[in-house]
């Protein structure tokens, strides 16, 4: 349920008069942000129609869902509260409540969005501590001069060490890179490997097919139907995988 804001109270001091139980609202809104609130219309007299409106710097950032309702003794009213992403980070203005059919019209204020924190100022007794600490640093009692010591740091890249340290680089590189290429080769090895089985196997296939209807009678061998099944299977495997093998490489 949706946050009510603000109470309308209307004809209870006399006909059409307006009274608000809050004397202006804060909408806490962030550019780009959204969101949705009730205002609650409590009518002491006989039921009537009333109108809501917003005054120009509120227009397009407050929108009510029903701007002409007809109260008969509680209504509640749901408005759209929004602020646009390049808008303005506060915005203040009217919303305003007509009865009577425009003879009585009222409106209270209203804050859309944030107040921007302003940044803290400095005291006026740290400009004086800071003046303080100052001069107790510059106080020659509080000078002390400390023996300055050299750091020492060995030569690692003259010499014999310099020597040692760039051939075990040297050797270290020219490793690795020898390494690096013979474990690319094995792997082109082993994906060249299926491929060249798979060629074989075709070509074994294609043999045996023709040397079938090649042969004379007398020496041509039987085939059985798991065999012929299991030829065909072979062949169809080793030609499919050799055609997506061409596929992918062109």
């Amino acid at each position: 349920m949706e946050q009510i804001f603000q109470n309308v109270i209307i004809n209870r001091q006399e006909i059409n008069s307006i009274e608000f139980e809050k004397e202006s609202i804060e909408i806490d809104l962030y550019p780009g942000g959204e969101q949705t609130f009730e205002i609650l219309v409590t009518n002491y007299g006989s039921p009537t129609h009333i109108h809501f409106s917003v005054s120009e710097e509120l227009k397009g950032q407050i929108t009510f869902l029903r701007d002409n309702p007809y109260v008969l003794q509680k209504e509640y009213v749901s408005a759209v509260a929004r602020i646009p992403q390049e808008g303005r980070m506060l915005t203040k203005g009217q919303i305003y409540i007509t009865a009577g059919y425009g003879s009585k019209k009222k409106g209270f204020p209203v804050q859309l969005g944030k107040v921007e924190a302003k940044p803290q100022e400095p005291s006026q007794d740290e400009p004086k501590k800071w003046g303080e600490d100052t001069e107790e640093f510059k106080s020659p009692r509080l000078s002390i001069a400390e023996p300055v010591k050299k750091a020492y740091h060995p030569r690692t890249g003259s010499g014999f060490g310099g020597i040692s340290s760039s051939v075990l680089r040297n050797f270290k590189g020219g490793f690795s890179s020898t390494s690096g290429k013979r474990a690319r080769k094995g792997m082109e090895q082993n994906e060249r490997l299926p491929l060249v089985l798979a060629f074989g196997g075709f070509l074994l296939l294609v043999f045996l097919f023709f040397l079938y209807f090649i042969l004379p009678a007398g020496l041509q061998f039987s085939v059985s139907f798991t065999q012929a099944l299991l030829f065909s299977i072979l062949f169809v495997t080793c030609t499919t995988y050799i055609l997506l093998k061409i596929m992918e490489e062109g």
